[in-house]
């Protein structure tokens, strides 16, 4: 498969990256107590990432979460210098059906203030904690509209996702919401029920197969962490006194996390052969000419119709 050779005949994927520390998140989960301390590996993880994103030239939706924010603040000031969107991940990385609609609510607002007071922008767009919102918390996209954002990407095909929300569409859409306010939703991509934007699939399918399954989606949506470009393995430290279940959390997360996770850099840089990298912020207006008509209605039971 021939790379194409101009911006103006690529077509567009929409690039994002989830801005979290993963030894943040594992050592929360292990109960350390010093869990939240800054650790040479984040910036490490995004400095790798800054290279690949220089050498092709992109510029993302950084989607940051709040509690990273707070402890990386020099590499949040880079990605805002660089002229990076910045978007929330929430705060606390808590998964939006764990709370109530009030925590919810405190949870996105501490991150905005998180990222306006270290960027000095205010974020438009949102993505939930492990694409967390479904049809218990349709709620979530009002406290969203309500607070400013202009759109949402947690829409996404995983059936680990409890009463999840089926996009009503490959392609972005706008939702309208029963308070009478809209939100644009910009779900990750599926094919044949096979996520394709990123996650354990850009390790198992080859390149060509990644490009075709893209070239079938609408505005496809790519998303990935600052770990999967670690040039190192990822070991998070345990503490003494760990029980049976807490050893096999850690080993689960090496297993899944590890194996093929350097493939992940090759694979988007073969991608970008073929798509015009972008950000949410930058393609907003391209999206409204195109989507602006396809409108979906979303009941207080969190279907969209």
């Amino acid at each position: 498969m021939q790379p194409l050779d101009s911006d103006a005949v690529r077509r567009p994927a929409l690039l994002s990256i989830d801005v979290e520390d993963w030894h943040q998140l594992v050592h929360r989960r292990l109960g350390r107590d010093d869990w939240d301390r800054a650790r040479p590996e984040f910036p490490r993880q995004m400095a790798a990432l800054f290279e690949v994103l220089d050498d092709l030239g992109a510029r993302p939706t950084m989607f940051l979460l709040g509690m990273t924010v707070e402890r990386y603040p020099e590499v949040v000031r880079e990605i805002a210098e660089r002229g990076h969107e910045v978007g929330s991940h929430g705060y606390a990385h808590r998964r939006v059906y764990t709370q109530s609609e009030a925590e919810f609510r405190d949870d996105l607002k501490r991150s905005i203030d998180s990222i306006g007071e270290a960027t000095g922008k205010r974020p438009a767009g949102y993505r939930a904690a492990e694409f967390s919102i479904n049809r218990d918390t349709p709620w979530a996209y009002d406290v969203l509209a309500e607070l400013g954002f202009r759109y949402d990407s947690s829409q996404h095909h995983n059936r680990r996702i409890p009463n999840r929300i089926e996009p009503a569409s490959a392609a972005p859409y706008r939702i309208e919401l029963p308070s009478g306010r809209t939100l644009w939703e910009l779900p990750t991509p599926s094919v044949r029920r096979v996520p394709v934007g990123g996650g354990a699939y850009w390790r198992l399918l080859p390149a060509p197969v990644l490009v075709r399954a893209l070239a079938s989606v609408p505005w496809p949506v790519l998303y990935f962490h600052p770990y999967e470009f670690d040039p190192l393995p990822l070991r998070a430290e345990l503490p003494d006194g760990l029980d049976s279940k807490q050893r096999l959390f850690v080993a689960s997360r090496r297993v899944l996390r590890n194996p093929g996770r350097g493939l992940i850099a090759a694979r988007l840089r073969k991608v970008a052969d073929h798509f015009r990298l972008t950000s949410y912020e930058e393609a907003h207006d391209e999206i409204e000419r195109e989507y602006g008509a396809s409108t979906r209605a979303l009941s207080p039971q969190g279907v969209l119709v």
